[in-house]
C-alpha cells in the first residue's frame, strides 16, 4: 500500500540530520477529518458573500450547506482559516452506483471558481 510505504519513507527522511542539535519527530494520520462546522466570522462572511454574488452574476444561487464529508478543505477548516469547498459538479447520491452529477453546472462552477481565483488573487 502506498500509505506504508510514505508511512516509512517519512520515518528515515526524518532521521537525517541536516542541522546539527536538531531532532525531527513525525507522524502520520490516517484518514481524513471530517470538515468541521466552519465559525461564522466576518472573514468567512466575506468569502461567502464574494462567492454567492459572483455565482449571481451568471443568475445562479449559491446556498450554503454542510455533508459531514471529508476532504482537504477540512483541515483548513480545522485550524481556522475561512474556507470553502464545493466548487465541483453539481450532483448527489455521491460515492455510491447511484451517483450522477448533473452536466450543465459543470460550465457555471468553473466560472465560480475561476472568477473566485481572479479576485482572491488580486488581494
Amino acid at each position: 500500500m502506498e500509505f506504508d510505504r510514505i508511512e516509512k519513507d517519512l520515518a528515515r527522511v526524518s532521521k537525517d540530520k541536516l542541522i546539527p542539535e536538531t531532532e525531527v519527530t513525525t507522524t502520520l494520520q490516517r484518514g481524513l477529518p471530517p470538515m468541521p462546522p466552519i465559525p461564522q466570522t466576518p472573514e468567512s462572511d466575506r468569502l461567502m458573500a464574494m462567492a454567492q454574488g459572483i455565482y449571481g452574476e451568471i443568475g445562479r444561487k449559491l446556498t450554503e450547506e454542510g455533508s459531514g464529508g471529508a476532504a482537504d478543505a477540512s483541515l483548513s477548516a480545522g485550524v481556522g482559516t475561512p474556507t470553502l469547498d464545493g466548487f465541483g459538479i453539481v450532483g448527489g447520491n455521491i460515492h455510491t452506483p447511484q451517483e450522477y452529477a448533473e452536466v450543465e453546472s459543470v460550465a457555471p462552477r468553473i466560472y465560480l471558481l475561476s472568477r473566485m481565483i481572479m479576485k482572491l488573487a488580486k488581494k
